[in-house]
């Protein structure tokens, strides 16, 4: 409980920012945003159902909502969950929800064609529990994808560049892991056997997916 309360805490603080290097960020997000968004249209067709965990603010898949039949965030963070959901009514799109939900031990039942997470698998000291709830969370035939920044990019020279605590305040989230594509393999391949990894293209974007698969009952 108190390690949840911290990383309420954490996260809260985070999506509370406005300052130079957030709105910085909020610029990078929307690139990225362009390169993610043809490679999740592979996965959904007009009668999917998205699962975002640790969703912030879901500009992703707001975007592809209309694309879909129904998208669900959830996020540790109130005031991530606050602003998804006012950026929904804000743009009429009546067929997206948000709640409060913990990626480690999700309360909800539902399940999902397919479950994103974006920036998420890395701020856990057990990624394997993360991943297993992306899993839980899918319909039998359905995809999960993660994606995480890739160990050998510019994130994580940036990430120990700022370790010193005068720079600390340059790198906007918190502590995490940096994934090769053997580690994050061993990751989904210990949920289940239907698991690839392969990287964001252009390579100089850093990031890495794990792709895991529930067949068909």
């Amino acid at each position: 409980m108190q390690k949840t309360t911290e990383q309420t805490a954490e996260w809260t603080e985070i999506w509370e920012r406005q300052g130079l290097l957030d709105s910085i960020i909020d610029a990078g997000r929307s690139v990225y945003n362009a390169f993610f968004r043809p490679i999740l249209r592979r996965y959904l067709t007009i009668d999917s159902s998205i699962l975002e965990m640790g969703c912030g603010r879901a500009s992703l898949t707001l975007s592809l909502a209309p694309e879909v039949r129904k998208l669900v965030g959830i996020d540790i963070s109130p005031i991530a969950v606050q602003q998804a959901a006012e950026y929904a009514a804000k743009h009429h799109i009546t067929n997206a929800e948000f709640s409060i939900d913990d990626c480690t031990k999700l309360s909800l039942q539902e399940k999902f064609d397919f479950v994103w997470s974006q920036g998420l698998l890395e701020h856990f000291d057990d990624p394997l529990i993360v991943a297993q709830e992306h899993y839980r969370a899918l319909a039998p035939g359905g995809t999960a994808l993660l994606s995480v920044p890739y160990r050998y990019s510019y994130h994580h020279v940036w990430y120990l560049l700022t370790r010193p605590k005068l720079l600390r305040r340059f790198w906007p989230w918190t502590e995490q892991l940096f994934f090769n594509k053997r580690m994050l393999l061993a990751v989904g391949k210990a949920v289940t056997p239907h698991a690839r990894v392969y990287l964001l293209q252009p390579f100089p974007l850093g990031l890495v997916f794990l792709e895991l698969t529930k067949p068909q009952e």
